[in-house]
């Protein structure tokens, strides 16, 4: 696949663009010499160059290649609201919100054109802490799984899968798009889930420590079997509820009392329990907090520690390997689908490189990858 080919972006697109990004018309076009003939529609851009466009511009790449700009009420039109009022919320997250919700309304088409059914077998509103299990069973996950598992890298890889193979689509970055420069606050969200009955999507703040990731790919998979967007927290939202659900679902009470020895240090076995159930030390405190085994002056000991951690740690994506983020950030369950869309003419290359951030080598290099294990 040429990595030079041309591609054409709407003239209002590109002024949208411009508008956006606030910059100076001299200064953009000091940096693209040819922006005037690319708008005129004297001259089409290569892909690889609309990409450094939009990354200079900061724009999500698949704003580009929409027939016309984007709606200014996006999240009011698309998803639910507090009090039918949109939210303060930063622009990387509304532009993430809109990757993520463009990836996911591509895949639910394709699926059902593929002859896929609804996801969910049957209701699942009866789930509660008490009544955990038909989750695990829905994932076919014994309850000591979390024994299988070394560390929590392996824990979150087969707790993805077992996502994947029920057909949720999971993705994970730290940055807008591809744009390095437009990290996500993790302070502002830790993931989200868009609900859809053919192809949800969760998407993970990959900055958050390896735990808190953990969580929330649970979290959110409750979220699922309760068919229902997990975007804002309204008045009518159960979240504590949820992470209840989600804590016993990871961290189950028959377990830790059978392990937890009153006689030992508190902090040492909160340390082991953590390890063990691969979840933070401070989700073991709150829970053995609710199981009355230590005092609240433990739990505010063991935050403390988090919150210190967290304002130490790395930026949680992984590094140096241009085709392991990429393929950790997508999921091989949506690359594969893409792939197989373009190569059988559902979609067009150009579109398909879109879905995939925008990169014609990206798809050369998994399309080998993926028709290579296939044979």
């Amino acid at each position: 696949m040429a990595t030079g080919t041309r591609v054409e972006v709407g003239r209002d697109v590109y002024l949208w663009a411009i508008k956006e990004s606030r910059k100076d018309f001299g200064e953009i076009q000091n940096r693209f010499k040819k922006i005037g003939t690319w708008i005129s529609g004297e001259h089409h851009p290569t892909f690889r160059q609309v990409e450094s466009l939009a990354n200079f511009l900061g724009v999500p790449l698949g704003y580009m290649f929409l027939d016309e700009p984007p709606k200014t009420n996006f999240i009011e039109s698309e998803f639910r609201t507090i009090g039918n009022k949109i939210p303060e919320i930063s622009k990387d997250l509304q532009d993430i919100l809109y990757i993520m919700a463009r990836k996911k309304d591509w895949l639910s088409e394709h699926r059902r054109g593929k002859g896929w059914g609804k996801l969910l077998p049957y209701d699942f509103g009866d789930l509660s802490k008490e009544n955990i299990l038909p989750a695990r069973e829905y994932l076919d996950l014994d309850e000591f799984w979390y024994k299988e598992h070394r560390d929590k890298d392996s824990a979150f890889k087969h707790l993805r899968q077992k996502l994947e193979d029920i057909g949720i689509v999971v993705m994970q970055s730290g940055v807008v798009g591809s744009n390095n420069h437009r990290r996500l606050d993790i302070n502002e969200f830790r993931g989200f889930l868009l609900y859809d009955d053919f192809a949800p999507l969760i998407f993970i703040n990959s900055r958050d420590s390896k735990a808190g990731k953990i969580f929330t790919l649970v979290h959110e998979y409750i979220h699922f079997l309760l068919q229902e967007d997990d975007i804002f927290v309204d008045e009518n939202s159960d979240e504590t509820n949820i992470n209840m659900i989600t804590a016993e679902f990871l961290i189950p009470t028959s377990h830790v009392q059978r392990l937890w020895d009153n006689s030992r240090p508190e902090l040492e076995q909160i340390e082991e329990l953590s390890k063990l159930f691969h979840v933070s030390e401070l989700a073991i405190a709150i829970k053995l907090k609710e199981l009355h085994k230590i005092s609240q002056h433990i739990v505010n000991a063991v935050k403390r520690h988090t919150e210190r951690a967290m304002r130490n740690r790395g930026s949680g994506e992984p590094g140096g390997d241009y085709y392991l983020t990429n393929r950790s950030r997508l999921g091989d369950s949506f690359l594969r689908a893409v792939i197989q869309a373009a190569e059988s003419g559902d979609v067009s290359y150009t579109y398909a490189f879109d879905l995939l951030g925008g990169s014609a080598k990206l798809y050369d290099y998994f399309k080998e990858k993926f028709m290579a294990y296939e044979r």
